[in-house]
């Protein structure tokens, strides 16, 4: 931990409310995360862990259901869907966000996807039941969050899951600070991109904080997972 940052609590600018946003640098900001999700290991660690997750499973089952909290331009449900339909699974993803320029960027995104279902919901009050999908993500959204609510948030959504949960996020570190603050400066002119880019590190929780986040929320037999570019990925199944 020597060389690990102090956490920070500063909220990103993308944590303002939504009429506070301009909808063509919203925009953007989301493609930028879309981009980094695509090339840093998002999409991949998606697809790894639900190939994982769904090991032997009979294709002839029913629809395999899907919710992916905080979607953003929803990049995430669709690489899941892309990955469904390639291995000839039914899949329906619900895709919900807090900020609803988002959910209208997202249902441009995916206006080709009649899988994926949009809503505009908070992750502190979701309208379904324990146990309602089959699996539930989460992807860079729990470093928003102060600790207590990041526990909380975990336990919650775990719960709303049949199968698994499967939450990535960044590792804390000076080195993944410094390699985002020189990316977000040569390959963007983003406002929200070059301030939330670097501040999401330094927002973001260690390996053994993220088990900790787990442990509040009551999780049992979770695994922490390290991943390259700084991913952590929180994950576990159920049955």
């Amino acid at each position: 931990m020597i060389f690990v940052p102090e956490r920070k609590n500063d909220p990103e600018l993308l944590d303002m409310p939504a009429k506070s946003l301009d909808h063509a640098e919203l925009a953007g900001s989301l493609a930028d995360i879309s981009l980094v999700n695509r090339y840093l290991g998002d999409l991949c660690a998606v697809r790894k862990y639900m190939t994982r997750m769904t090991a032997g499973m009979d294709k002839s089952d029913a629809t395999l259901t899907v919710l992916d909290v905080a979607t953003g331009s929803a990049d995430i449900p669709i690489a899941i869907v892309d990955w469904a339909r390639a291995r000839g699974i039914s899949a329906k993803v619900t895709a919900v966000d807090i900020n609803p320029c988002a959910i209208t960027i997202a249902r441009e995104k995916t206006a080709g996807y009649p899988e994926i279902s949009l809503a505009v919901a908070d992750a502190h009050d979701l309208p379904y039941r324990d146990g309602s999908f089959d699996f539930v993500l989460c992807t860079k959204t729990l470093h928003h969050f102060s600790t207590s609510d990041a526990g909380e948030i975990v336990g919650r959504l775990s719960r709303l899951s049949r199968r698994g949960y499967i939450f990535i996020d960044i590792r804390r570190s000076w080195v993944a600070f410094s390699l985002i603050y020189i990316l977000t400066r040569l390959f963007t002119r983003n406002r929200l991109t070059k301030n939330d880019g670097p501040l999401s590190v330094l927002r973001s929780f260690t390996v053994d904080e993220i088990a900790g986040l787990a442990k509040r929320g009551g999780l049992e037999g979770f695994r922490v997972e390290r991943h390259p570019f700084w991913r952590v990925v929180l994950v576990g199944g159920k049955g």
